[in-house]
């Protein structure tokens, strides 16, 4: 396949949009890009295909694809997910002398607050885990996240050879497939585990989908938000493995090791997932009132 030069002047012609993306694609999978982050190029890059409509790829300029941005009916924080997608996309286009310029350098990401961290409450997870027993795939998804602190992705790219069984207890040690293709090893507690085996897997993926296929980490996180939607409940899957690293935090885990669990690099990220928790600073400041009575 030959991808010519595109210039604003030029009369070559232009490859589709299909060998264009299969292209793209390629170029990750060769850098070892997760599932999940090729989907989500993909997704990303095709929503602005569709957009676009009659016009290439590689003939937009700064101006349309601002444009697009404008159009998005979505949150910020998905703004600023699909513009680093297509600023990668431009990037390498550029680099493949695709594009002469890069359309998309000066394009804005949106900055993103500071977000709270809001964990499922215990009483919430205890009656989503109650309700979900109708599905034991379901069910095993909701455990990993929050016993666990599997992401969606991690989730779907679970496999029965990820688990190693430790000790004659019936618990395991997992290996996470995490993002940027790093993984770490997280321990998965008895119960969990003989929830797990009741699924019966006994090579292969982990978790499958309703047609027999391994399930994607967009089906694990769609699934799970229409399940807390049904019971009323506005948690995501993601809240869950919020609840894992603040139940650490207050067991008096040492928060290095809870960044370690959880698979970030940041220590700054793992911070961000316990400043919801105010109990533990609560208890302290406390203490510091112990002595008010000889005052």
């Amino acid at each position: 396949m030959n991808l010519q030069l595109v210039t604003a002047d030029s009369d070559s012609t232009l490859p589709s949009r299909e060998e264009l993306l299969e292209k793209h694609l390629r170029m990750l999978k060769r850098r070892n890009a997760s599932p999940h982050t090729i989907e989500s190029r993909k997704g990303a890059l095709t929503r602005l295909a569709e957009w676009l409509g009659d016009t290439h790829l590689l003939l937009v300029t700064l101006t349309i694809l601002e444009d697009w941005q404008d159009s998005l009916n979505v949150s910020a924080s998905a703004i600023g997910t699909y513009t680093v997608h297509v600023r990668s996309f431009y990037k390498w286009a550029e680099q493949q002398g695709l594009v002469t310029v890069d359309p998309a350098r000066h394009m804005v990401v949106p900055k993103i607050g500071r977000r709270m961290s809001r964990p499922i409450t215990e009483p919430d997870l205890k009656d989503a885990l109650l309700a979900s027993r109708y599905d034991q795939t379901l069910h095993c998804i909701l455990l990993l996240a929050a016993y666990c602190g599997l992401r969606a992705a991690e989730v779907a790219a679970c496999t029965v050879e990820d688990f190693r069984r430790g000790d004659s207890t019936g618990g395991a040690f997992l290996t996470v497939h995490g993002k940027g293709s790093k993984d770490r090893v997280v321990r998965v507690p008895v119960p969990i585990m003989a929830e797990l085996d009741v699924l019966n897997r006994r090579t292969g993926p982990m978790f499958m989908n309703g047609v027999g296929k391994p399930i994607t980490a967009d089906q694990v996180s769609h699934w799970a938000s229409r399940f807390f939607q049904g019971l009323g409940m506005t948690y995501t899957l993601h809240k869950l493995r919020h609840r894992f690293a603040n139940r650490l935090a207050d067991l008096g885990t040492d928060v290095r090791d809870i960044q370690a669990s959880l698979g970030h690099e940041s220590l700054s990220t793992t911070t961000l997932y316990l400043a919801a928790n105010s109990r533990r600073a609560a208890d302290s400041i406390d203490k510091l009132a112990d002595d008010m009575d000889g005052a």
